[in-house]
């Protein structure tokens, strides 16, 4: 079976002249260097979940050869676009891993997320997290087995919620420094670390 990485980009643009993911960051937009930076990772395939600003990331942007998938109903929330990433991998029956990515948020190592599987693969539990100095984070491992439970969830409910409410799930593994932040204005595009 084959893992998958699932960016997601459904989320509105609050404080943004335009859609967050089309922001310039280092000379590029910040969809295509997080898209770029998922690439490098050992998955099989990579899939980006595309929200109400799919048809202007599509004309301005080339995400490679990732596979392309539009919420077609933006308004479902948060858990909507995780609920289309997690049945497309289903409907493609190949895969049974899926690492959880949001695409407004570079700075994630190839190593670290090879560490994360590796842990996965040996472990007993469905999920890994990384743990970072002060918190746990993004990318996010999930096996097949949960799922199901992934993709019940409404509206505004993410999957790290989810993933909180099920200790028993979660394995952890720790990297010795701050996590990769999440933009959510524009001045978070000036001092976020450089891509790696």
């Amino acid at each position: 079976m084959k893992t998958a990485a699932i960016v997601l980009a459904v989320d509105d643009s609050p404080g943004f002249p335009g859609p967050k993911y089309l922001s310039q960051f280092r000379g590029t937009t910040l969809i295509e260097a997080v898209v770029a930076e998922v690439h490098g990772w050992p998955v099989d395939t990579v899939l980006v979940v595309l929200g109400a600003a799919a048809d202007e990331i599509l004309k301005q942007t080339d995400l490679g050869d990732s596979l392309i998938v539009i919420d077609l109903e933006p308004d479902g929330g948060a858990a909507a676009g995780l609920r289309i990433g997690i049945d497309t991998l289903y409907r493609l029956d190949e895969y049974d891993t899926a690492i959880l990515m949001h695409a407004d948020q570079p700075g994630s190592s190839a190593d670290e997320v090879a560490r994360m599987l590796e842990q996965h693969r040996a472990g007993h539990r469905p999920a890994v997290v990384p743990k970072y100095r002060y918190s746990t984070g993004h990318p996010v491992v999930v096996g097949e087995v949960i799922w199901p439970r992934l993709i019940s969830t409404e509206g505004t409910t993410s999957f790290d919620r989810v993933l909180q409410a099920h200790p028993d799930w979660l394995e952890e593994v720790w990297f010795d420094r701050l996590p990769p932040r999440r933009v959510s204005s524009p001045d978070d595009l000036e001092d976020l670390p450089k891509v790696r």
